[in-house]
């Protein structure tokens, strides 16, 4: 069985700690795994203001009887328009291992990711945007698929009586002979102070499989955000554990 490091969990708890004495004096931006703002793995159904940009990391480690991987996206987010929302990320570390031989790591695949809002958030309608998704193969098996994905997406989300709901629904086309996919996540967010809020995230993704998430994230002033969460798989073959970190800054 795969087993994840003693010393990331240290890691982790040790940034939790460090990030749970932050304080915020204004709302930075959150971004997902892969750069557009919202959850660890689901965007909002809003786009950022005109102007804005935003640098991330992330961190996703996964472990399961078969595979240990991990891997590290840099992204770039920039609000293009008050409708448009765009985003770059680039494993620049992956690394994969599946007990059997096959061990590996490296830089992995270029992510490109866009949002256009439809629908701002109403008495009567959530705000509702738009996207698509490219993953560009620039990594070698088996550290990528060296396939070009495409997806397209929708993504929702609303106030729940001080909750945030957020509902993304995603038809992936992978390349190659793999089948398209549909891919989902549906995930809460919930307010527990100014400068930290708790999320819950169910989720189908190709990266995980079908998981369930719990985590929190972290005001550090006005400009920075971090969080961290983890996740157990809910069947086979989805991946048993997972890790997710994320730090943002805004500018």
């Amino acid at each position: 069985m795969g087993k994840f490091r003693a010393h990331t969990c240290v890691l982790v708890i040790a940034i939790l700690s460090i990030a749970a004495a932050g304080t915020a004096d204004a709302a930075p931006v959150k971004t997902n795994l892969f750069g557009l703002d919202g959850l660890f793995m689901a965007t909002y159904g809003t786009t950022l203001p005109a102007g804005t940009l935003v640098a991330s990391a992330s961190m996703l480690i996964v472990s399961d009887d078969n595979v240990d991987a991990s891997t590290l996206p840099v992204s770039v987010t920039y609000g293009a328009s008050d409708r448009v929302e765009v985003a770059a990320a680039y494993e620049v570390y992956k690394s994969f291992d599946n007990g059997a031989g096959v061990d590996d790591s490296g830089t992995g695949d270029l992510y490109l990711s866009g949002k256009y809002a439809l629908q701002a958030e109403t008495a009567d309608y959530p705000a509702t945007a738009l996207g698509l998704r490219l993953k560009i193969p620039v990594a070698d098996a088996p550290l990528g698929t060296e396939e070009t994905d495409f997806a397209i997406f929708a993504a929702v989300d609303t106030d729940m009586r001080g909750v945030r709901g957020v509902l993304n629904i995603e038809y992936l086309l992978p390349g190659g002979d793999a089948e398209n996919q549909v891919n989902y996540v549906v995930g809460v967010e919930i307010p527990f102070s100014d400068a930290t809020d708790f999320t819950l995230e169910l989720m189908d993704q190709p990266q995980v499989g079908d998981l369930f998430a719990a985590g929190a994230t972290f005001d550090m002033g006005s400009s920075l955000n971090f969080g961290v969460a983890v996740g157990f798989g809910l069947n086979d073959p989805s991946a048993d554990f997972a890790a997710i970190g994320k730090l943002a800054f805004s500018f």
